[in-house]
Parts: structure tokens; sequence; C-alpha cells
């Protein structure tokens, strides 16, 4: 049997770390989805019903302490495996007050990480039932209105509890789920209409293939939630008001909706999103330079170049390159490379992931043009670099 993991950490790296030393084959697990922080975690975990958290202590907002709180109230059934930097003996007592089933320093080792996980999968093998979730209600019915498409209670189940499936059983398919959402953020951050439409066609036809009749039910719900989420986290940065984009989504994403027509609906929101925040940029009265560099320090690990960004910001690619280098002192790309050496840099010298990870997370799949760029940035490689300390 394979068993669901939600890891819960703000900072990205230290969720990558994770996902690479865990032997999740080995253990029969599979990644269900990632949190950067306490209240995003409770949310994601009502909607993929994981059966292992494993979650940093330190955190913005919900705290980890917090959440093993929350998670001992509405998810008793959930194993928990606790991270910590701090050698804390509160966080060791919280740990235990909250049954964890182990407590892990950072950095982590693989071996202890792998044997935590290991005892779960024990502890999940000898529970003679599913696991079980309270779903929590939902306070606001406009950003809300896909959350009565959860499945119903099984019979004989007490008031408010609910059995929900993992994420999606097969790695494969939770893979390509993960990977159209990508495309998804990626074309949001564009400001691509087309391309939002075009990932969410693809994704609608995949899950239609892919999944059985059971496996669809409540996959509108889910699939709203994760809109939703990209949503929040784009109209925050953008400055603009969601809730009459996604207000009536309820109508669109009933019990019976096909992937495909979940997909539609949800990149008609995600659309008119983008619209907005074009409408919003066109608006402004001058070219906001610092804006852009803002918008480059967020983002340097993605996909961004000059033409990317002109094309954001609705500017001529000559006109973005004057006018950035004047403000910033150096020219847009000069400056996107700067962002991701100088990450790059600070993660290989923490020592807490490999060299081709470090390329990764900076926003480098060719390891090879990686070691060029770094060199000449530097002048000694991410090799010499590692072993000079």
């Amino acid at each position: 049997m394979t068993y669901s993991v939600l890891i819960v950490d703000d900072e990205p790296w230290s969720r990558e770390i994770v996902k690479d030393l865990a032997d999740w084959e080995g253990l029969g697990l599979t990644v269900a989805g990632e949190a950067e922080d306490g209240e995003e975690g409770l949310r994601r975990i009502g909607e993929l019903g994981p059966d292992i958290v494993v979650t940093d202590m330190r955190m913005p907002g919900l705290s980890g302490t917090e959440l093993l709180n929350e998670l001992g109230a509405r998810f008793p059934a959930a194993k928990i495996v606790v991270m910590s930097g701090y050698d804390d003996f509160a966080y060791l007592k919280q740990a235990i007050r909250s049954k964890a089933v182990d407590y892990l320093l950072k950095p982590l080792d693989p071996a202890e990480l792998n044997a935590a996980l290991a005892a779960c999968v024990r502890e999940l093998d000898a529970a003679p039932t599913a696991l079980t979730m309270t779903v929590p209600s939902t306070g606001n019915a406009a950003l809300s209105g896909a959350a009565s498409d959860e499945p119903a209670p099984e019979s004989g189940a007490p008031s408010g509890v609910w059995r929900l499936p993992a994420a999606f059983a097969d790695a494969a398919v939770l893979e390509r789920y993960a990977l159209e959402k990508r495309r998804i953020q990626a074309s949001l951050q564009e400001l691509d209409r087309a391309g939002i439409a075009a990932a969410y066609a693809a994704l609608g036809r995949y899950l239609a293939r892919a999944l059985s009749q059971e496996e669809l039910q409540g996959l509108p719900a889910r699939m709203a939630q994760d809109a939703l989420a990209l949503l929040e986290t784009f109209s925050s940065e953008q400055g603009i008001d969601i809730v009459p984009i996604w207000g009536g989504i309820e109508g669109r994403l009933g019990p019976g909706s096909s992937p495909e027509e979940a997909a539609m609906a949800l990149a008609e929101r995600l659309g008119e999103a983008a619209d907005a925040a074009a409408k919003a940029i066109r608006g402004r009265a001058r070219l906001d330079l610092d804006e852009i560099r803002a918008h480059i320090d967020a983002h340097f690990a993605g996909e961004l170049t000059l033409e990317s960004l002109s094309h954001r910001f609705f500017v001529s690619k000559e006109h973005l390159s004057r006018a950035f280098k004047a403000h910033v002192g150096t020219g847009v790309t000069d400056y996107i490379t700067m962002r991701r050496m100088v990450y790059a840099e600070a993660l290989l010298r923490e020592g807490k992931v490999s060299i081709k990870q470090a390329a990764k997370l900076a926003g480098y799949e060719d390891l090879a043009y990686f070691y060029r760029v770094f060199k000449k940035r530097f002048g000694i490689s991410p090799g010499e670099l590692r072993s000079g300390e």
C-alpha cells in the first residue's frame, strides 16, 4: 500500500531536501503536496488527506507548535515527523505531547529521516482502519464554493468525520498534476491567458483518462482549492480583488463535473485574474522599476528573461533594458544572473544541499552551464567552494 506525505516548511530548499533524501519508492510513500506555513498546511491537509505530515517548527504565522496542536485536535490519525534547526527542549516536549513519531534536528540526516518515515509506515500498517479526518467548516462562501464537493460521509461514520483519499494514489498522476500546476502558475505570472487555458486543458484531458470513477469523486473541489491558493498569492502580489473573479464558481463545479469542465471553469477564473492584473499595470502612469526589481527578486529561479519581463509589464525590451540599467546599475539579464548566483553560493556555503540541488533551486537545470556561470562570477567552481570549506 502507498501512503501519502505532506511537507510543511517555510523555506523551499528545506522542502526540496526532504524530497531528495527520502527513499519514497523503497518505503512505499509519495509526496501528496507541500505547504510553506502552518495555515497553508492545515488547509492542504484538509484537501489532500495525507497519511504522514513532516513539519518544521519555526514558521511565520501559524507556528509548528500551533500546527501540532491543531493536528492533534482535528487530524488525530495523521502520523507526524517534526523537524527543527534548534535543539530546543520546549519543541521536544511539544512533539511528545503531540505523539509525533520522531523529532529530527536540521541539517537532516538521511538515515534518520528514512528511519522516522519507516516508523510511520509501520504504525499505519498496524492501524485497524484507514485515516479519518475532521473536515473544518469554511467561513467565506465567496471563496469556498467548491467545498460542497467533498466526499459524503461513510455509512455509520460519526457526524463531522470524513474519509478522504490520498491526493492521487498513482505517483505518475501526482507528478503530472504537479507539472501542469507549475505551468499554470508560470503562465499566470506572465499574464498569459492562452497559456493558462492550454495548461488547464491538457490537465483536464489527462485526468479524465488517468483516473477511475472513484478517484474522480471530489476532484473538482481539489482542483478548485489549488487554483484558489494560486489566486490568493497572485492577488496579494498584484493588488487585485479576486472575490468578484472567484464568485459563482460553485455553479460550475458540481459533484458531477468532469475534469475537462472543471479545468475550463478554473482556466476562465485565472484568465480573468491575469487580465485584471494586466489592466492594472497598463493603467499606471509610469514604469515602476522598483516593482520590476521586486518581481525578479521573488521569481529569479523561474524562467525569467528580458523578453518575458517586457511582455509582462507591457514595455519594449529596449526601453526596459535602458531604464532598468539606469535605475539599478546593471542590465536585466545580469541582475537575474547575479540574484541566482548569490542564492546558489549561499546554499553551497550552508552545506545542506548538493551542488545539483543548489543549481536547480537557483534556476539552472543544465548543471554544466551552472558550473560555467558560477566559475565566471566567483573565480572558482562550486566544487572548489565546497571543498575549500
